[in-house]
C-alpha cells in the first residue's frame, strides 16, 4: 500500500515551502530519495527498519523531519529524534525545527538531555550562598563535598543569578562560560541524590521543567543514551508503539549501548563493609522511628536481616582474597607490564571466564544485593507517602540515604548478574579487575562489559519500536555495511533496508588530498619526530599560503599537546578544544575569519563530529594520522582474543573498519556545500606504503592526491 494522499500532499507542499524559505535552496535527487524512503519506512509499508547513509550535502535532517512529522500527524504518534552529541541536538532544535515551524505553526517540539547535563538548583543555591538559611541543606550533605574556592563561589553566584533571571536554561553546554568538571559535579546531581517532587526547587528545576514539556510535544529531540534508558525502563518517552524513532548519527548506537551495558563497582573490602554496616544502621533507625507496615519478609525478623548482612560481609571477604590473588600489592608493581603510567594494574580474565569459586561468590552476592536493593526500594516508596505526615527535612534525609543505597545495591546486583553470564549476543563478556593506588590507600574494582550488544539492541529497540530510521553521513566502513550489521543486529534477511545515497558534490573539482613526503611514520616510537615534521608543514601552510581557516585533528591529547607546544609562535591563533565551550570556540573562529584574520581550530576527533563550517570558514583540514583504535582497553583486548580464537583477523574486522570510519568522518569536514573549496592534509604515509592504505583511500571521496615536500 502506498502512502496516504494526505501524507504525500503534506510532504510535497512543505518541501516546496522550504524552497521559498531557504536562500539558495537546491533541490537534490539524493534528498528527494531520502524523503521518500523515510516516509515509506515510518508509515510501515516497506520493510522493518531503514538504515540510510546520507553523505554531507544531502540535507538529511530535513529529509527525515518532513516525512516524520507528516506521518506522525496522520498516525497521531510522536516523532523522537535521537542524536549522539549536544551540538547536533541544538542544531536540530534551534535551527531546523524553527524553520519547519514556520510552515507547520501548530508543531510543538522540545529538547531533552540527560539529568547530568542540567544544573541542580538546590545544589547551585547552596554553592552560591552558603549562608545560615541553608542549614537544612547541611543535614542532607557533607559540607566537605561542596567546598569551593572564592573564584568558584563567585562563578556559582553568577550562574544562580542567570538561572533566576531566565538568562540561562540550566544546561551546562548552553552557558557562555566554561564550567570545570569538578565544579559541575557539585552543582549537578544524579538520580540517587535527587528529591524529585519533594524538593523545594522542584517547580523551577530545569530538569523537571524540560520533562513536563515532553508530555505535550509532537517532536522530541534527545540523545541515544536517554532513548535506551527510557525504552528499557518504560519512562519519559511515549510507549514504543506510539512513537516514530529516528536515530541520527546512528553509527554511535553500538558504542552507546555497550556503555549502557557496562557495569563496574569498587570491591575494596573496607569500602564494601562500610556500605553494608551503614545500610544495616540505617534500616534499624528507620524501623525504630517509623515501623512501616507490610515490611519485606527479611525485615520482619531483624536477626534474620543481621544474618544476611553478616553473610554478605563474609562473601566480600572471600571476594577480596580472590582479587588479591590476581592483583599484586603496590610494592610488587614495579616493572610489571600490566601497570599503566597512572600506577594502575589490571587483570583481564581470558575470554571473560572466571574461576568456579569466583563465579559462585558472584552468584551468592547477587542474591544478597538483590534483597538489599528491594528493601531500599520499599523504604523509598514508603517515605514518598510520608512527606505530609512527618518533618519534611527528616523525611528528605531518609529519602536521599535510601536512594543512594538503592543505587549502590542495584548496581552491584547488575554487576554480579553480568559476571555470572558467559556470553551476550554470541560473544563473551569482558571481565577484569583493576587496582589503583593513592599513597598508601588501595582501591580495587571489578568490571564487566559485553563485547556485542546486538541482542540488547534487538530487545530494547528493534523488537519494541515498529519502525526505526538509522541515519548518518557515514554508516559504512570500507564501503560496506557489514560491520554495522554485526554490531547492531540489523540485517537484510530480517527485512531491514540498507541504502547508501550518492554525494551531491563533485569532490574532484572542489578539493584535493595532500599526503606530505614525511621521513617519519606516526608510529609511537617516532611520534615526537613525526610531530616535528607535521608542525613544520603546518606552520608553512599557515604563514606562506592564502588559507585563512584551518582545522587540525588528533587521536590523542598527548599528540595534540605536543603539537601546540611545537607551534607556540602561533598560539594566539589557535582555538583549542577545552579552552572554551565548543560553541564559543566556533563563534570566535567565525568572527576572526569575518575580520580578515587567520584562525585555527584544534581538537580531538570527537571535536569534529557535527562540525559544519562552510566555504570561507574552513579551507584546510589537517589530520594527524590514521585513527586505529587503541589496544590497551580491556574490552578491546578481550575482543581481540575472541576474534583470534575464532580464526578471524582482529585487524581486518575491528581495527581497519574503525580506522576507515574515523578517516571518512574527518575528511568529511571539508566539503559541506557546492561552494566549498579546500585541501585535506593527512600526515600518514602508511596510506601509500601499506596494503591497507589503498583500501582506506578507496573508501574516501574521489579527491585528487598529491605529495608535497616537507619544508626544511
Amino acid at each position: 500500500m502506498s502512502l496516504p494522499n494526505e501524507v504525500r500532499t503534506k510532504i510535497t507542499d512543505w518541501y516546496k515551502s522550504l524552497q521559498q524559505l531557504i536562500p539558495n535552496f537546491i533541490s537534490r535527487a539524493p534528498q528527494r530519495e531520502m524523503i521518500a524512503q523515510v516516509a515509506k519506512c515510518l508509515y510501515g509499508k516497506d520493510g522493518r527498519h531503514l538504515v540510510i547513509e546520507a553523505p554531507t550535502g544531502v540535507g538529511k535532517t530535513l529529509s527525515y523531519l518532513l516525512p516524520g512529522i507528516a506521518v506522525c500527524q496522520h498516525e497521531q504518534k510522536v516523532l523522537v529524534i535521537s542524536t549522539a552529541n549536544i551540538a547536533l541536538q541544538d542544531q536540530i532544535f534551534n535551527k531546523d525545527l524553527p524553520l519547519i515551524h514556520k510552515i507547520v505553526p501548530e508543531l510543538k517540539y522540545v529538547i531533552a538531555f540527560g539529568r547530568a547535563r542540567y544544573v541542580c538548583p538546590r545544589n547551585l543555591s547552596y554553592l552560591a550562598s552558603k549562608n545560615d538559611s541553608q542549614t537544612g541543606f547541611l543535614d542532607l550533605y557533607d559540607d566537605d563535598e561542596f567546598s569551593v574556592n572564592q573564584t568558584e563561589s563567585e562563578q556559582c553566584f553568577k550562574l544562580y543569578d542567570n538561572l533566576a533571571k531566565n538568562q540561562w536554561d540550566g544546561v551546562r553546554d548552553h552557558h557562555s562560560e566554561t564550567i570545570s568538571d569538578s565544579l559541575w559535579q557539585k552543582m549537578s546531581t544524579d538520580k540517587q541524590n535527587c528529591l524529585g517532587r519533594n524538593c523545594f526547587h522542584y517547580r523551577e528545576c530545569p530538569f523537571f521543567l524540560a520533562r513536563r514539556d515532553i508530555e505535550s510535544a509532537d517532536v522530541i529531540v534527545t540523545n541515544h543514551a536517554l532513548v535506551l534508558a527510557a525504552l528499557e525502563s518504560e519512562s519519559l518517552l511515549p510507549a514504543p508503539d506510539k512513537m516514530l524513532l529516528v536515530l541520527d548519527e546512528g553509527h554511535h548506537i553500538p558504542d552507546v549501548a555497550r556503555d549502557s551495558q557496562e557495569v563496574h563497582a569498587e570491591i575494596s573490602l573496607f569500602q564494601m563493609l562500610n556500605q553494608f554496616d551503614g545500610f544495616s544502621k540505617l534500616i534499624k533507625q528507620a524501623t525504630a522511628l517509623f515501623d512501616p507496615p507490610d515490611k519485606p519478609a527479611l525485615l520482619k525478623n531483624l536477626e534474620q536481616f543481621d544474618s544476611q548482612i553478616e553473610l554478605a560481609k563474609e562473601l566480600c571477604d572471600h571476594l577480596t582474597i580472590i582479587a588479591d590473588s590476581f592483583l599484586p600489592a603496590e610494592n610488587e608493581s614495579k616493572g610489571q607490564d600490566r601497570y599503566s603510567d597512572r600506577n594502575e594494574v589490571t587483570h583481564i580474565f581470558e575470554l571473560g571466564k572466571l574461576t568456579e569459586e569466583f563465579t559462585l561468590l558472584c552468584d551468592a552476592l547477587q542474591q544478597s544485593c538483590s534483597k538489599f536493593a528491594g528493601i531500599a526500594d520499599f523504604f523509598l516508596e514508603y517515605f514518598n507517602d510520608q512527606t505530609a505526615k512527618h518533618d519534611i527535612s527528616k523525611i528528605q534525609k531518609f529519602q536521599l540515604q535510601f536512594s543512594r543505597y538503592f543505587g549502590y545495591f542495584d548496581n552491584l546486583n547488575k554487576l554480579w548478574q553480568l559476571a555470572c553470564k558467559e556470553a551476550s549476543s554470541q560473544a563473551p563478556i569482558s571481565k577484569w579487575l583493576s587496582r589503583s593506588f593513592n599513597g598508601s590507600v588501595m582501591y580495587t574494582y571489578f568490571h564487566c562489559a559485553a563485547l556485542r550488544v546486538s541482542d540488547a539492541l534487538t530487545r530494547i529497540i528493534w523488537n519494541q519500536v515498529p519502525h526505526v530510521v538509522i541515519t548518518s553521513a557515514t554508516l559504512r566502513s570500507l564501503n560496506s555495511f557489514s560491520r554495522l550489521e554485526e554490531l547492531t543486529g540489523l540485517r537484510p534477511d530480517l527485512n531491514d533496508n540498507f541504502i547508501a545515497l550518492a554525494s551531491p558534490f563533485t569532490h574532484h573539482e572542489q578539493g584535493r588530498i595532500l599526503i606530505p613526503k614525511m621521513k617519519n611514520s606516526p608510529a609511537m616510537e617516532n611520534e615526537e619526530a613525526h610531530l616535528n615534521e607535521m608542525a613544520r608543514f603546518f606552520i608553512h601552510q599557515f604563514e606562506q599560503t592564502d588559507h585563512q581557516a584551518f582545522l587540525v585533528l588528533f587521536n590523542s591529547n598527548r599528540a595534540m599537546s605536543k603539537f601546540i607546544e611545537l607551534t607556540q609562535a602561533l598560539r594566539l591563533s589557535l582555538l583549542v578544544q577545552g579552552d572554551k565551550p565548543r560553541s564559543r570556540l566556533i563563534e570566535l573562529h567565525k568572527s576572526r575569519i569575518d575580520d580578515g584574520e587567520k584562525s585555527v581550530l584544534v581538537g580531538l576527533n570527537s571535536f569534529s563530529e557535527g562540525l559544519d563550517l562552510r566555504e570561507q570558514y574552513l579551507t584546510q583540514v589537517h589530520i594527524h594520522k590514521i585513527g586505529f583504535p587503541p589496544i590497551t582497553n580491556p574490552v578491546v583486548k578481550t575482543e581481540d582474543a575472541w576474534l583470534r580464537s575464532k580464526n578471524r583477523s582482529p585487524f581486518d574486522l575491528l581495527s581497519l573498519p574503525q580506522a576507515s570510519f574515523s578517516l571518512i568522518q574527518q575528511v568529511g569536514r571539508l566539503i559541506r556545500s557546492h561552494d566549498c573549496r579546500g585541501e585535506i592534509i593527512i600526515y600518514d604515509n602508511r596510506l601509500l606504503t601499506k596494503g591497507y592504505g589503498k583500501r582506506l583511500l578507496a573508501a574516501l571521496p574521489a579527491f585528487p592526491l598529491i605529495q608535497p615536500e616537507i619544508p626544511k
